[in-house]
Parts: structure tokens; sequence; C-alpha cells
């Protein structure tokens, strides 16, 4: 007997990961008005940081001890250090290929309690090897990443009928089932279940399918792998112009350009 289960792709790769550590005192200044040249994930150790975006007229954002933010590359900001001794730990990366969820495409305070621990795993030896092992970082890295995903998209307790349809959704995108289908796998009749599913996603059963498989289908083609309709194909797509015209309406450009 062979099991077998498709793993759900997170939709992106990382690369270039590094790891910094810095102490200041009170009122230093660093400056990114060219916009941040890396993805970061800022810890405050020690003190208070304070983070003013440039180009939006929002507040100043301040960071205490034990507070978890997210700067996305190419954002323009000035970062204060607030108090003498402030310290902070930065854990900072390059896409490869796909984008970010949705929570990490903006600077915010991410709720993420035991993320002192998670941070400072990066600053620590791998067993035997000695600090800096690429497996061991890639490890504390993703690590990271499940355990921010665990607690940004937990369902709400209204929703959490949903999950069998989610679930099965994601893991077998490619599977054109009828509504009713992932309906009956919820206990819910036709028409609540589609009422529900657009009340918590904001899309269709439908169009929340088809956007995994535009996700799919983009990391095929981006990994260099795949021509166009292999990479639709693939995805669960049979009708190839059906898709290309999805994947224009998302992403702004045809499947070729990438």
């Amino acid at each position: 007997m062979r099991l077998e289960h498709n793993l759900q792709s997170p939709g992106f790769t990382v690369q270039k990961i590094d790891v910094l550590q810095v102490s200041r005192e009170a009122g230093y200044t660093h400056s990114y008005r060219n916009g941040r040249t890396k993805h970061g994930f800022i810890l405050v150790l020690s003190g208070v940081m304070q983070f003013t975006l440039l180009q939006e007229d929002v507040a100043p954002l301040q960071a205490e001890k034990g507070t978890l933010v997210f700067i996305p590359q190419g954002t323009s900001y000035t970062g204060t250090y607030l108090e003498a001794d402030t310290q902070i730990r930065v854990v900072q990366f390059d896409l490869s290929s796909g984008t970010l969820p949705s929570y990490l495409q903006q600077c915010a305070v991410l709720p993420l309690p035991n993320a002192a621990e998670l941070i400072g795993a990066f600053f620590l030896p791998a067993g035997n090897h000695p600090f800096g092992n690429s497996f061991y970082s890639l490890f504390c890295f993703y690590n990271l990443l499940w355990q921010l995903d665990e607690q940004c998209t937990r369902i709400p307790s209204k929703y959490k009928k949903l999950l069998p349809a989610l679930s099965a959704l994601s893991a077998a995108s490619t599977e054109s089932h009828p509504i009713t289908y992932y309906a009956a796998l919820c206990n819910m009749s036709e028409s609540t279940f589609r009422r529900l599913f657009r009340e918590y996603t904001g899309q269709s059963p439908v169009e929340y399918r088809n956007a995994l498989r535009l996700n799919a289908a983009r990391v095929r083609l981006q990994s260099g792998e795949y021509n166009v309709s292999e990479a639709a194909e693939s995805a669960g797509f049979t009708n190839l112009s059906f898709f290309i015209r999805l994947y224009k309406k998302k992403y702004g450009y045809t499947p070729k350009k990438e």
C-alpha cells in the first residue's frame, strides 16, 4: 500500500538570509530614505524603538522590549532608538520567487508571544556545528514563518466549520469537485456554505480555488522548469486562454513575462 499526499507550497522561496544584533544610545537614528534593501524582522531586545514611515501619513510605530516588527523591502522609513542601551536583533532576507502572505505585505507589529525565543535561535550554534550553519538557519527561518502563520491565519470560531473545505482546497487545488462536495465536507447546505465562505475569504469557492491554482502556476513558471501550458495544466487549469486571462487580471501581466 502506498500513501501519497500533495503538500501545500508556501507560495514563495527565500534567499540571502542574514542576521545582526545592534545596540545604540538614546537618540540615535538610522534612515532608509530610498527604501529598505531587504525584508526584515526586527525584535526589540531592550529599550524602545520608533519607526517612522516616510511615504505614508501615519503615526510613528513604537516597539518596546519583546516586540517583533516586520518591515517589507522597499519601505522608506527612519528608525530611532528612544532609550539608552536600546538593543535590537534583525533577521532579513530576499525573495527568490513568489510573494509574501498578506500579513507581511506592510509594516506591522506581529502577534508572536515567543518571538524572542524564535529570533534568538538564529544566534545560537547548531548542535555540533558553528554559528551560521546554512541548514540550521533555514530551519530557524521557516520555523519562524510557520509559527507566525499559525498566529496570523488562525480561523475565528465563527468560521471553523469551513476548515474541512479550506484544507481540502489547499491540499488538492487541482481537483475540480463541485461546490456541493465542499459543502458536504462542512455539513452545510450549499447556499449556507457559499455565504459563509465568501464572508470569510472575500471570494467564492471557485475564485478561491483559482487563486490557489494561479499561485501554484506562478511558482512553477518562476522556477524556469515549466512553460506556460505546462504550468497551467499542472496547476489544474484545462483552458489555457482562461488561465492567461485570469493570470493577467491578478498579476497585471501575462504568464509569458515571468
